[in-house]
């Protein structure tokens, strides 16, 4: 597991950042932070060495938990007892229990995926992330650094890992959802944390790109409302 800092100024308050399967820092570059250091968590082939939170908190005036798709589930695995270290914890697009027919993705389309995966397949994936020409064209001139072999290695463990977890049982304060995911089907997320609120936001699995900076995509998740400029 990589533990890479996107932004480290100093600033008053940290994002601890559990990114999805087969990415790294480079979609995430157009993302400013100004009030926000931003600590991120990428490449699951093995799990750990994690930050030290506690020591982290001591330094910083609010830390905060974010998690994207696949890492939903690894931010619930690796913090689960360190929750009342974060001011708030949001999950964006995922659940736990993100290889599902019903609650995450279907099993039988990872599968196909490790056992297909190639520089054509990833391409449709990366579209079906995003849609949309303007979103799309920003991912394709961000695209992650990551081998074909490295990201289809790490859904092989993904596959091999991921168990469910009850949504009772989760850590995250504040949950949002895209409307039209393509990747982990919104009508799937919303079934899985139904009974917890979740916050339904136009956009896609990909939905970064709908926020200039980290801030405003924090103030987003704790302050619910539809972003601009969809």
């Amino acid at each position: 597991m990589e533990n890479l800092w996107l932004h480290r100024e100093m600033n008053p308050n940290l994002i601890i950042f559990c990114n999805g399967w087969g990415m790294d820092e480079r979609p995430f570059r157009p993302l400013l932070s100004e009030w926000c250091d931003v600590l991120m968590l990428s490449d699951y082939r093995r799990l750990g060495p994690i930050p030290d939170v506690l020591e982290l908190a001591k330094i910083y005036t609010d830390v905060f938990l974010m998690a994207w798709s696949m890492g939903v589930w690894v931010g619930q695995r690796l913090f689960s007892d360190l929750r009342n270290c974060f001011r708030a914890t949001v999950a964006i697009n995922g659940t736990l229990c993100p290889i599902h027919d019903d609650l995450g993705i279907p099993e039988e389309v990872l599968t196909a995926t490790v056992q297909n995966y190639s520089a054509e397949s990833r391409q449709k994936l990366y579209r079906r992330m995003c849609r949309g020409k303007g979103l799309c064209a920003s991912f394709q001139a961000n695209l992650p650094g990551r081998s074909q072999e490295s990201q289809r290695e790490e859904l092989e463990v993904l596959l091999g890992m991921c168990d469910c977890q009850r949504a009772q049982e989760s850590i995250y304060s504040h949950i949002m959802i895209a409307d039209r995911d393509l990747i982990m089907p919104t009508a799937n997320q919303l079934k899985f944390w139904k009974a917890e609120r979740p916050h339904q936001f136009h956009g896609h699995h990909f939905p970064f790109y709908l926020w200039p900076s980290w801030d405003a995509l924090l103030v987003e998740a704790l302050q619910p409302g539809i972003p601009a400029n969809p």
